[in-house]
C-alpha cells in the first residue's frame, strides 16, 4: 500500500487487525514505540478496559503490559480511570501528536542543516578538483551529459559555482527560470552575468527589479537553435532544443570553444542589448 493511501474505516466494522495493518507501520515511522502504539490502537476497538483485557487483545504478556501502560500514559497516549481495576482509554490524538510533530520538525531541520553542510564541503572539494584540472597541461577532456534533467542540473551547478562570470544563450525561457536564483546569487558574489533570451521573454523580465541586476540581451530568431552556458572557463553546449528527451550536451574547458561561444554571444547579429 502506498504511504499516502489510507483505508476507509467504517466505525461499525473497525477491527484491531485492520488498525494494525493500516496505522501501526505509519505511527512507528513517525517515531512512536511499537508496543505502546499497539495498546493505543487496541483501546479504539475496546475502550475503558482493564490491563488484563488489553493483554488479551494485543497479545502482549501480563509481565510487560503494566510498564507499557505507564509509558503510554506518560506520553499522553492513553488516559487512566483509577479504580479496582484501573480502566484505560485512548487520549485525544492532538495531545500526544503535537510533541511527535515537534520532534519531526526538529529532525527535518537537523537533516536539512546536515545536507547544507555536506553540500558546502563537497562543493569546496569539487571546486578544488576543477581548479586543479583546469591548470593541468595536456589534452583537454570533454564530457558528454545526456538527458534533459541531467543537463539542467549541470547548468544549475555551473551557475552556483561561478565566481567570475557567466555567459549564456537560453532560447527557452524555462531554462532561465531554472537557474534564475543561481544567477542572482552569482551576481551578488561579484560575477559578471550576460544572458541572452528570446525577445518575448526579455520584454517581460526586464520589468522585474531583481532581473535588472542581470545583463539580459535579446536573442535573435536565427540564433534560437543554440543553447550554451559558459561559467568561469567551462562551457556546456547543447546543439538542439531540450524538449527532446534524447538531448545531449558537451561539457569542456576547451579554450577555443569557450572563446567561440563568447564571440558568438557578442555578435550583434545574434544578441542585442
Amino acid at each position: 500500500m502506498s504511504r499516502n493511501t489510507w483505508k476507509n474505516v467504517d466505525d461499525d466494522t473497525v477491527s484491531y487487525a485492520s488498525l494494525l495493518e493500516d496505522l501501526l507501520p505509519r505511527m512507528i515511522e513517525i517515531g512512536l514505540p511499537s508496543n505502546e502504539t499497539k495498546v493505543y490502537l487496541a483501546l479504539f476497538v475496546e475502550p475503558n478496559i482493564p490491563a488484563s483485557r488489553i493483554s488479551e487483545v494485543t497479545g502482549i504478556p501480563d509481565s510487560k503490559i503494566y510498564s507499557l501502560l505507564e509509558n503510554a500514559a506518560r506520553m499522553n497516549m492513553i488516559e487512566v480511570q483509577y479504580g479496582v481495576p484501573k480502566l484505560y482509554r485512548t487520549a485525544n490524538p492532538p495531545y500526544f501528536l503535537s510533541k511527535v510533530r515537534d520532534r519531526l520538525k526538529e529532525r527535518f531541520e537537523n537533516d536539512i542543516s546536515t545536507c547544507d553542510l555536506v553540500e558546502a564541503k563537497l562543493h569546496d572539494l569539487y571546486s578544488r578538483m576543477e581548479q586543479k584540472q583546469g591548470g593541468e597541461e595536456g589534452i583537454e577532456i570533454a564530457y558528454v551529459v545526456k538527458g534533459e534533467g541531467n543537463i539542467i542540473s549541470k547548468m544549475k551547478e555551473m551557475a552556483l559555482s561561478a565566481r567570475k562570470y557567466i555567459t549564456a544563450i537560453l532560447p527557452d525561457r524555462k531554462l532561465f527560470s531554472v537557474i534564475r536564483e543561481a544567477l542572482l546569487e552569482a551576481k551578488l558574489r561579484g560575477a559578471e552575468i550576460k544572458i541572452a533570451l528570446p525577445e518575448e521573454a526579455y520584454g517581460e523580465l526586464k520589468r522585474k527589479e531583481t532581473d535588472q541586476l542581470l545583463a539580459i540581451h535579446t536573442l535573435t530568431p536565427q540564433c534560437s537553435d543554440t543553447w550554451f552556458i559558459v561559467a568561469d572557463g567551462r562551457i556546456l553546449n547543447v546543439s538542439r532544443s531540450t524538449s527532446d528527451e534524447s538531448v545531449s550536451a558537451i561539457l569542456t574547458r576547451d579554450r577555443i570553444l569557450v572563446q567561440m561561444a563568447e564571440a558568438y554571444f557578442d555578435n550583434p547579429i545574434c544578441c542585442s542589448r
